[in-house]
């Protein structure tokens, strides 16, 4: 009975726990270089700006044309993450990632629900709670990559009726 629990936990918990945690991570990384990205090119379009101001008329045109593209990038960035979602896909794979390792762990020292039942009742149990885990995810996942184009659709037919 140990080796089947042993089995399940590192072929599937344990390799569904690394794939969420993984692009968490990725997704983290992403969402903090676009938004990085973003705060520094809004902060240099601002003093671009602002020093225009300060320059000879022949700078004038080139200082207008770099805060154009600064603020081209900050704009860039922010319909990337809208459409990508990576802030929603680094929270929504972390929540799982941390579910499955908190679930792996109540299991693992007979803690919480699996407390007081005999073994087998703990192990079907725990294959139910870990699966609808990751089957709730694939649901959550398809809607989390559905709803940006909703979003963008539903503003412009609000756009449509002004």
């Amino acid at each position: 009975m140990a080796e089947v629990e042993d089995r399940y936990i590192l072929e599937r918990v344990d390799n569904q726990f690394s794939y969420f945690d993984s692009n968490a991570m990725r997704n983290q990384r992403r969402y903090r270089t676009l938004k990085r990205t973003a705060m520094v090119c809004n902060i240099m379009t601002t003093l671009t700006i602002a020093l225009a101001f300060t320059v000879p008329d022949a700078f004038r045109t080139w200082m207008s044309i770099v805060a154009l593209l600064l603020s081209a990038v900050v704009l860039a960035t922010y319909q990337w993450e809208e459409s990508e979602n990576y802030g929603a896909k680094w929270e929504k794979f972390r929540l799982v990632a941390e579910q499955l390792k908190s679930e792996r762990e109540l299991y693992l020292e007979k803690a919480g629900r699996y407390a007081v039942a005999d073994d087998g009742e703990r192990r079907r149990l725990f294959v139910e709670t870990v699966e609808s885990i990751i089957r709730g995810t694939d649901m959550s996942y398809f809607t989390l990559m559905v709803e940006p184009g909703r979003r963008i659709e539903k503003r412009l037919k609000g756009l449509d009726r002004d």
